[in-house]
C-alpha cells in the first residue's frame, strides 16, 4: 500500500514530509506529491490534479489518497483520473467534496475577503494573512515554520474562484476523515452524516500534519485498517 499525500495550494508539501518520513519509517511507502512547478503555483483545479495524479500513476500498488485543507477536494478528480487502484481517500481538515455537482475551492464570504487581499489579481502567500502570531501559534518551531513558509506561493485570486467537479460515483471508495481544527467540525460533522469513519485529535491545530507527524501518522493507519 502506498499513501499519496496532497497538500493543500496555500501551503507545499513540506508540510506532509514528515509525516511521508513517518510512514517509511514504520514500513509503508508514501510520498508527499507537489502540486507545485517550477512557475509556482498551478493556474487552475485541472493542473494541480494532473501534478496529484502524475504521483499516484508512480505505483502500481494499491493507494490511499490523503488530502489536507484545499487538497482534499482534488481528491475524488484524482482517484477517477487513476482507477482502480485506489483503495481509499482520507481528508484531513478539508472541506468535504460534493457528492455529486461541483464544489467550490472557497465559500462565497470567504472569497469576498479574500479579494479585498489581493494585489493585482495575486494573493499574497497564506503565512501573512493573519499576522506572525497566528502562524507561531500553528508551528512553534522557528526552523520549521521557516521551512513552511519558504514554500507558500503567492496565489492568483481566480484559482480560488473555481469550482471542482465530484465524479459520478466518486464516494464508493472508502472515505474516512481526521479532524484537526475547530474550524472543520462542521465538515466532520458532513462526513460522519456520510457514514464515513471520522477520528479527531484533540487540542490541534490545522498545521498539526507539520508539527506532530507521529500522532497523524497514527491516526492515518488506524482509519485506514478501519
Amino acid at each position: 500500500m502506498v499513501f499519496v499525500l496532497v497538500h493543500s495550494l496555500l501551503t507545499g508539501p513540506g508540510v506532509w514530509s514528515r509525516v511521508a518520513e513517518e510512514l517509511k519509517r514504520r514500513g509503508n511507502e508514501a510520498v508527499a506529491a507537489s502540486l507545485l512547478g517550477p512557475g509556482g503555483a498551478p493556474r487552475d483545479w485541472r493542473e494541480a490534479c494532473d501534478a496529484a495524479t502524475a504521483a499516484v500513476e508512480a505505483s502500481s500498488d494499491p493507494v490511499i489518497l490523503v488530502g489536507h485543507s484545499g487538497g482534499g477536494l482534488l481528491l475524488p478528480v484524482v482517484a477517477d483520473a487513476v482507477g482502480s487502484h485506489v483503495s481509499g481517500l482520507v481528508f484531513v481538515d478539508s472541506a468535504v467534496p460534493a457528492s455529486a455537482g461541483e464544489t467550490p475551492l472557497v465559500p462565497a464570504p470567504l472569497l469576498d475577503d479574500l479579494r479585498a487581499l489581493a494585489v493585482d489579481g495575486t494573493l499574497p502567500p497564506w503565512s501573512t494573512w493573519f499576522g506572525e502570531d497566528a502562524m507561531r501559534r500553528l508551528v512553534p518551531d522557528d526552523g520549521l515554520r521557516a521551512m513552511l513558509e519558504r514554500e507558500m506561493p503567492s496565489i492568483p485570486i481566480a484559482y480560488l474562484e473555481q469550482s471542482i467537479p465530484s465524479p459520478p460515483g466518486w464516494d464508493r471508495v472508502p472515505c474516512a476523515y481526521l479532524r484537526l481544527s475547530d474550524a472543520y467540525r462542521e465538515a466532520g460533522n458532513e462526513a460522519k452524516a456520510r457514514g464515513w469513519r471520522v477520528d479527531e485529535i484533540s487540542g490541534a491545530e490545522h498545521l498539526h500534519i507539520a508539527v506532530a507527524p507521529d500522532a497523524v501518522t497514527d491516526e492515518l493507519i488506524r482509519l485506514t485498517e478501519a
